[in-house]
């Protein structure tokens, strides 16, 4: 196996498309730390929906063990993240220039790309399947909610300090009330995202109260899963020049991307496959 990215069914029904576990915890809670309160909550659901597209260059470090129990760091992975509003988005992965892998998705579809193995593949992740895909040890059809690039609806009645994200219900915390979160974490403790160095990526039109809102966006994520054992840290900030000028309706569509990537097999991946039934392992 190499070393990256990999993915399989694991039992029934449920698919795990998974890639990278690694082996770092997370700081856990920060000092002054509070819940957002009902009204910061709805003042940043108000925030992200005056989001715009963006396009964010950068490196991820990786830790991570393998089916063997051999642990692995892989530091300084190149990174970009593509978004499109609502729910379009493309993560390359490359070193030296050389994309390695390529996981994005269509608000429909899921689909990723490991270009390392021999043979070059390509994963499709049909919708009724994509609620149970994984990435990163992560919950792929999440990624957007864990870089809080979509608002929250509120966790409802008799869970006033909880939202309910695709990542499951979840409570956010931040260092100040007006400030943007510092952190998510699911309410079965499995799951935490942590954020810091919130940047304005651009101002937006201005709220009735006059208030700039819409743009703020983290240079630096860090997902940390508890089971199984996870983590991965993105640092992410100004657009690498070579890709400014990318044709943003090519990096959605999965048919030119088929083209541009050239894989040599093709996996599809629905719901409902039966005990045992696997596609090829492999990673980037």
């Amino acid at each position: 196996m190499n070393q990256y990215l990999r993915y399989r069914l694991l039992g029934s029904p449920v698919l795990a498309v998974v890639a990278i576990c690694f082996a770092v915890g997370c700081g856990g809670p920060r000092i002054n730390e509070q819940p957002l309160s009902l009204d910061a909550q709805q003042s940043w659901r108000e925030d992200r929906l005056q989001l715009s597209k963006l396009h964010r260059s950068g490196v991820c470090e990786l830790r991570w063990t393998d089916d063997q129990g051999k642990r692995h760091f892989e530091p300084q992975v190149d990174c970009d993240l593509w978004w499109q509003p609502p729910e379009a988005f493309a993560l390359q992965f490359s070193k030296l220039g050389e994309t390695l892998g390529w996981v994005g998705g269509d608000g429909e579809r899921l689909w990723l790309f490991d270009l390392l193995s021999q043979p070059t593949q390509l994963v499709i992740i049909e919708p009724e399947a994509a609620a149970d895909a994984t990435a990163f040890g992560l919950p792929l059809a999440g990624l957007l909610d864990g870089w809080q690039l979509r608002p929250f609806s509120p966790g409802g009645e008799g869970f006033a300090e909880l939202v309910e994200t695709r990542l499951g219900r979840a409570k956010l915390f931040a260092l100040d009330p007006s400030s943007p979160p510092s952190r998510l974490e699911t309410v079965d403790g499995n799951l935490e995202v942590a954020y810091d160095r919130w940047s304005l990526i651009d101002r937006a039109a201005e709220d009735t109260n006059d208030r700039g809102v819409g743009q703020w966006f983290p240079e630096r994520v860090q997902w940390t899963l508890r089971s199984p054992e996870a983590t991965a840290t993105f640092w992410l900030r100004e657009p690498r020049r070579a890709l400014e000028k990318q044709r943003w309706n090519r990096l959605f569509d999965l048919e030119r991307l088929r083209r541009s990537f050239l894989p040599q097999t093709t996996s599809v991946l629905p719901s409902g496959a039966s005990e045992g039934v696997s596609a090829k392992t492999a990673d980037f």
